[in-house]
């Protein structure tokens, strides 16, 4: 730990006990205290990573995210995202009064990238790549501090590896910017501990405050936090040197309010989620699939990456051998206690989703980390540290292949409603409509404009913006069979469970119809009989602009 400073002001303040504590007894986090020349133990100093070293695994994380980025097709969460960009600010924050509310900050953050870049899935999902390679950065430089430099670069290839860090990465929902806000928490806490000034409290707190601002449950977070710090405290007290309980007193009072800041700070937020909760009303409750759940999703499914990655973080954890080293009282607690607590909450409300819980995945790769550096074997022989490194290398390649399928599988183009999309403007003709047989009318015209460009929309009244929803507005059945007048080809593409029974004026009837890769049917009604009167009122040309 880094001396705070050496020169006796002339006003004692807080701040100056704060440097004349640290210097007589720092908390000992990474566990590695040096021996002066008197056999004093010193406080050990943060080793500050080279740049090759903290660069490599956010540029590697960041090629993995770029691969196939725009590959994947919108599904539809990431096209209520599209929705809800599509939109003026004001017609945005009048959405969150609505609906989404917890999203807002990822929205406002969102809506100038698709502004200036577009709504293409590889614009939208850029800010979830680069969140990754952030959140990788981060990850190298806790395991850096808290372990050694060979701790944090296997680390972030760790992070880079993960399957379920590449789903975020490449989808455009908070998820990876909460596990990228996740990783600045911690790492500012750890500063925190380290040199107890109240600049890094500060930056904790706005960072944890982003975290609730992002996804409510990132706040699971904080009691991790708790954990960490007392374990961090105990373990300085077990080192004996000078005044750690002193510190230690401080550190945890610091926290506590910069804690009891950032959860005031996310109340508004807190409160309208509460309003909006029926979103979420869909959750099932939990059972024990969701512990299996949680597993395939930080190993794609594979029992063996499973048990590799499982057993690498037990290596983490043991790596101390005497006790508990201080990587592993900010990563366990990280990862455990927020499913945990989700878990227990789901009892009452059911709250818990895997995708909540993205935040958690770089304590993995911190444990599975120190668990590749601990390879690492010291011995005599020259050798053996060479041996340990390709024990590493070969370990994590072991994961990389064992994970593989799943991240190919996630760069497949085509598929969903792309490829409905697609279609539609490969078979439409001229005058023809669409019409979507439900109450409100999904926006996937939004997500792929130029293949819905050529259809008339017979259904919508508001569109998603006008409505103050993420979806636009249909009119009422009357209405639209008197604008269906003005078409002889109709297309509708059924969602499970509807009928196109009571959407159609009489006159139609069922020409063909198409099941694409077992996706939602694609039906096409032709007019029987008269000709259509293409100048009555009602046509619904032109509802279809971006609301």
């Amino acid at each position: 730990m880094t001396d705070i400073g050496r020169r006796t002001p002339a006003v004692v303040t807080e701040e100056a006990k704060v440097t004349t504590v640290t210097n007589q007894a720092s908390l000992d986090v990474p566990g590695r205290a040096r021996r002066t020349g008197g056999g004093a133990h010193a406080a050990a100093r943060p080793r500050r990573l080279p740049g090759c070293t903290l660069l490599a695994s956010p540029v590697i994380t960041l090629a993995v995210m770029l691969w196939g980025l725009g590959a994947r097709p919108y599904w539809g969460d990431e096209a209520d995202t599209v929705s809800a960009v599509s939109r003026t600010v004001p017609q945005l924050l009048r959405l969150l009064g609505h609906i989404d509310a917890v999203h807002g900050l990822y929205y406002l953050l969102l809506w100038p990238v698709a502004r200036v870049a577009g709504t293409g899935e590889f614009a939208t999902r850029l800010p979830s790549a680069v969140a990754m390679a952030a959140a990788a950065a981060g990850v190298t430089a806790i395991a850096g501090r808290l372990g050694s430099r060979r701790a944090g670069l296997w680390a972030g290839l760790m992070f880079a590896v993960l399957p379920a860090v590449t789903a975020q990465g490449h989808d455009a929902r908070p998820y990876a910017a909460l596990a990228a806000a996740a990783v600045l928490a911690s790492y500012l806490l750890v500063r925190a501990v380290q040199d107890p000034r109240w600049r890094w409290f500060v930056g904790y707190g706005l960072s944890l405050a982003g975290v609730g601002y992002l996804q409510l449950f990132g706040l699971l977070l904080l009691p991790a936090h708790a954990v960490t710090l007392v374990g961090l405290v105990r373990g300085s007290r077990g080192e004996g040197a000078g005044r750690p309980g002193a510190l230690g007193g401080l550190v945890l009072r610091r926290w506590l309010v910069a804690g009891a800041a950032a959860v005031v700070a996310v109340v508004p937020v807190a409160i309208v989620g509460w309003v909006q909760r029926a979103q979420i009303a869909w959750i099932p409750r939990p059972g024990w699939s969701a512990v299996t759940s949680l597993i395939a999703m930080v190993a794609a499914g594979s029992t063996w990456a499973a048990i590799v990655i499982g057993l690498l973080c037990a290596l983490g954890v043991f790596a101390g051998r005497s006790r508990v080293p201080a990587l592993a009282w900010l990563a366990l607690p990280w990862l455990v206690l927020p499913p945990l607590i989700l878990l227990a909450a789901s009892v009452i409300k059911p709250v818990y989703f895997t995708r909540y819980l993205t935040y958690c995945l770089p304590a993995v790769a911190l444990l599975a980390g120190a668990g590749l550096a601990s390879l690492n074997w010291r011995g005599r022989a020259r050798c053996a540290g060479a041996a340990g490194s390709v024990a590493a290398v070969a370990a994590l390649a072991l994961v990389a292949g064992l994970v593989w399928p799943a991240q190919a599988a996630m760069r497949a183009p085509g598929g969903g409603m792309q490829m409905v999309a697609r279609f539609l403007a490969a078979h439409e003709r001229p005058g023809d409509a669409i019409v979507y047989p439900e109450p409100l009318i999904p926006p996937w015209y939004l997500a792929y404009p130029e293949e819905f460009s050529g259809l008339r929309d017979l259904s919508m009244a508001q569109t998603p913006g006008a409505a103050g929803r993420l979806f636009a507005t249909a009119v009422p059945r009357p209405v639209l069979q008197r604008r269906e007048e003005s078409a002889r080809r109709i297309w509708m593409v059924l969602e499970a469970g509807r009928s196109p029974a009571g959407y159609l004026a009489p006159g139609f009837r069922l020409a063909h119809e198409w099941n694409l890769r077992g996706y939602q049917p694609v039906l096409l009604f032709t007019r029987t009989g008269r000709a259509p009167a293409p100048g009555r009122p009602g046509r619904a040309a032109g509802t279809g602009a971006p609301g």
